[in-house]
């Protein structure tokens, strides 16, 4: 019975990893809001995330400005799934290669907190 309990756990585990993974796959940021709308005409700035140990390191970024986000060949699991909550809104999506891009709108100045999709990774955007 504990072995039944135990493998229906893992199968848990695995559908919700996979879930958090793969939904940010598509271009739509928090329902209908897509990168095009993001990024509009204007400049464009891109950020590069790196891991380091089970975090991501701190990253900097210029306010006023749309920011591409993208990670390097250093950041591995489920760090590769980037989640930011900014003024409410959810913007989630797994980065599969380097050339995947999460878009984030201009901020202003100030640190922003983000994590991995499940929230164990976690890194500071600092925006000047």
């Amino acid at each position: 019975m504990n072995n039944a309990w135990l493998g229906l756990g893992v199968v848990g585990i695995i559908v919700a990893v996979a879930f958090f993974m793969f939904s940010g796959l598509t271009p739509s940021v928090n329902g209908n809001i897509v990168d095009e709308d993001i990024l509009g005409n204007g400049e464009s700035q891109t950020v590069v995330l790196s891991q380091e140990g089970l975090n991501y390191k701190d990253v900097s970024a210029e306010a006023g400005k749309p920011i591409k986000l993208s990670a390097d060949s250093s950041v591995k699991g489920c760090l590769r799934s980037v989640a930011f909550n900014i003024d409410g809104k959810k913007y989630l999506k797994y980065l599969k290669s380097e050339s995947d891009a999460l878009v984030l709108p201009a901020l202003k100045t100030g640190t922003y907190s983000f994590s991995c999709s499940m929230g164990m990774g976690i890194g500071t955007l600092v925006v000047d």
